[in-house]
C-alpha cells in the first residue's frame, strides 16, 4: 500500500489488522510472508489445502523476537498440487504436494532456493514430509539457519550458501538430529512444472457451478478505485473473496455460472479483463525506483511504455515471459523468465542513463534453468528494438517443439554477453510526407498508423555521422529564448505578409 501519509499510517494499520491482514515483520532480516497457491481450497488439481498449513508455519514466528533476527531474510512457500509453479524452487523452504507411498498426501522438500546477485535453484532432500509435521520441519530448519547460518557477510548469509557448505547430506543429518522422529526417505525428486501458471481469465473451481475470474492488472500496479470496485462485485456476485497472483494478478473466486457476465462487466468497467493480451499478461515488474530506496531504474513505466512500444510492432508474446527488475536484488524473479532484465546505470555520451542487463532462456525447458546473460547496459530506449530481434530471431529459427528458453539457451550456452553501444539497436527511422508520423523499423509500415497513408509516402530519414562527435549541450541551452521565439514568429509573419500567404 503505497502513498500513505505518516499521519495516517496508524490508522492504516489498524484497519488492516482488523480483517486479519499486518505489516509485521515483512521486512529485514526475518521470515517473509508465507505463500501458497492462489486458488488452493478451489483448484480441482490440488492434493491439499495449504491455506491452513500456511497460517500455522505463519504463527510459529509472527511475533517471536528469536525469528526476528536471521542472519538474512528467509522465504517459504508451500503448494497443495502437483507440479508447483517454477516460484517454489526459488524459496529457502518449498514444501510441494505429491502422493506418499500408500497414496496418502505428502510434501517434497526443497531447500536453499535464492534469487538476486547469486541465484541458486533449491536442492532437493530426498525426504517426504506429512501435513503434520510441516511445522516441525520448518522449525527445525529455521533453527539450523539461526545457529549456522553466516553473519559476517551479508552477501553470502542466505540460507542457500549454508545449504552449499553442508551439503544435501548434511542438512538432512542436522535435520535429523532436530527432529524426534525420522522422515519418510524418498529418492524420486518432485514433479517439475510443465510451465508458467496461467492464471488469467475464467478457471473452473473444483465445486460445481462456481467459477474463478484472474484479472490482469497491468504490471501489477492497482488504484484504490480498481480495488474498492472488484471488492463490491466479488460481494454482490460472488463470496466477497480476492486472491493475488505471483504474477501482480489478481483473482475473483466463487462466482456462480449465472454472474459470470455480471462480475466480468464490473471488471472491465475499472480497467481489468479476464481477456488480456499477450503481452500485458507476460509482463511482470518490481517496486521501481519510485517507491524503493535500493532500486537502481525505475521499472513499472518503463514496463508500460515498452508494452505499447511492443503492441504498435504487432508482436505477441505466446506465452514468452518478460520480468523487469530494478536491481541486482531481483525482485521480480528475472533469472527465472524467458526475458529478465535487471536495472542498471549505462554511460552515454551525454551522460548516464537507466538501462538493464539482459538476460535469456531461464524458467522451464525440460527442467528447471536460471537465465544466461546475453547484452549488458542496454538502454532503456533501446529495449523494444531488442525484445523485437530476439523474439521475431526466435519465431523465425527455432525447431518445431522448441521453447524460446531452450532456443536462446542452445544459441548462449558457449557464448559471453556483450556489451550494449550507443548506436546498437537503433533501426531507421521512415517519415510519412502526408503527416509527418515516424516510424521505428527495418522497413515501412504498410500504411501509416496516424493517417493511413500508404507504405509509398514513407522516407527514410538518414542519421548524421557526425552526431556523436558534437558537444554536449544543455537543454537550457538548445532551447530558444523568449526574445528569439517571438522575433522568429515576427520574421515569419513578416515573409508571409510579403507572399500574400495567409
Amino acid at each position: 500500500v503505497q502513498g500513505l501519509s505518516l499521519a495516517n499510517v496508524p490508522k492504516a494499520l489498524e484497519r488492516l489488522k482488523a480483517v486479519g491482514l499486518t505489516a509485521q515483520q515483512t521486512g529485514h532480516d526475518n521470515v517473509r510472508t508465507v505463500y501458497c497457491h492462489p486458488l488452493s481450497g478451489v483448484d480441482a488439481e490440488e492434493l491439499i489445502d495449504a491455506r491452513p498449513l500456511c497460517r500455522e508455519v505463519t504463527e510459529l514466528f509472527l511475533g517471536d523476537r528469536f525469528y526476528s533476527d536471521l542472519p538474512r531474510k528467509f522465504n517459504i512457500g508451500i503448494c497443495g498440487k502437483p507440479g508447483a509453479s517454477l516460484h517454489y524452487w526459488t524459496q529457502d523452504i518449498g514444501l510441494l504436494a505429491t502422493r506418499g507411498p500408500d497414496g496418502e498426501t505428502m510434501f517434497h522438500l526443497v531447500v536453499g532456493g535464492n534469487q538476486g546477485q547469486n541465484p541458486h535453484l533449491a536442492s532437493h532432500l530426498p525426504v517426504l514430509v506429512p501435513p503434520e509435521r510441516v511445522v516441525e520441519v520448518v522449525r527445525a530448519l529455521l533453527n539450523l539457519f539461526c545457529e549456522q547460518g553466516s553473519r559476517e557477510k551479508r552477501d553470502r548469509a542466505r540460507f542457500a550458501y549454508l545449504v552449499e557448505a553442508l551439503g544435501v547430506e548434511g542438512v538432512l543429518a542436522e535435520l535429523d538430529q532436530r527432529l524426534e522422529i525420522p522422515l519418510v526417505p524418498c529418492t524420486s525428486p518432485p514433479e517439475l512444472p510443465a510451465g508458467h501458471d496461467d492464471l488469467v481469465g475464467w478457471l473452473g473451481q473444483r465445486q460445481a457451478g462456481k467459477w474463478a475470474l484472474g484479472l490482469a492488472a497491468p504490471v501489477g500496479r492497482l488504484g484504490w478505485q480498481q480495488l474498492e470496485g472488484l471488492s463490491i462485485a466479488a460481494k454482490r456476485w460472488a463470496s466477497g473473496m480476492l486472491r493475488c497472483t505471483l504474477d501482480q494478478g489478481i483473482v475473483v473466486i466463487d462466482v456462480p455460472t449465472g454472474f459470470k457476465d455480471a462480475v466480468a462487466t464490473m471488471a472491465a468497467r475499472y480497467g481489468l479483463s479476464g481477456q488480456a493480451d499477450s503481452i500485458v499478461r507476460n509482463v511482470v515488474a518490481c517496486t521501481g525506483k519510485q517507491f524503493c530506496n535500493i532500486a537502481v531504474t525505475e521499472t513499472k513505466a518503463h514496463a508500460l511504455k515498452l508494452i505499447d512500444e511492443l503492441r504498435r510492432r504487432a508482436l505477441a508474446m505466446h506465452g514468452i515471459r518478460i520480468h523487469i527488475s530494478g536491481c541486482p536484488s531481483a525482485c521480480a524473479l528475472h533469472h527465472t523468465a524467458d526475458i529478465g532484465l535487471k536495472g542498471v546505470r549505462v554511460r552515454r555520451l551525454l551522460g548516464t542513463r537507466e538501462g538493464f542487463d539482459v538476460y535469456l532462456g531461464g524458467g522451464i525447458n525440460s527442467q528447471l534453468h536460471l537465465a544466461l546473460p546475453y547484452k549488458t547496459g542496454v538502454d532503456v530506449d533501446q529495449l523494444p528494438q531488442l525484445v523485437e530481434e530476439v523474439l521475431r530471431e526466435f519465431y523465425l529459427r527455432h525447431k518445431p517443439g522448441q521453447t524460446f528458453s531452450s532456443f536462446w539457451r542452445e544459441r548462449l550456452r558457449d557464448t559471453r554477453a556483450a556489451a550494449t553501444g550507443e548506436r546498437d539497436y537503433c533501426p531507421p527511422v521512415w517519415e510519412c510526407e502526408r503527416c509527418g508520423h515516424h516510424f521505428h523499423g527495418e522497413d515501412p509500415p504498410i500504411y501509416c498508423p496516424q493517417c493511413a497513408g500508404l507504405r509509398r509516402h514513407f522516407a527514410r530519414l538518414e542519421l548524421e555521422d557526425t552526431v556523436e562527435t558534437l558537444p554536449a549541450v544543455s537543454e537550457a541551452a538548445a532551447q530558444p529564448s523568449l526574445a528569439e521565439a517571438r522575433a522568429d514568429l515576427a520574421f515569419a509573419a513578416g515573409v508571409a505578409s510579403l507572399s500574400g500567404s495567409v
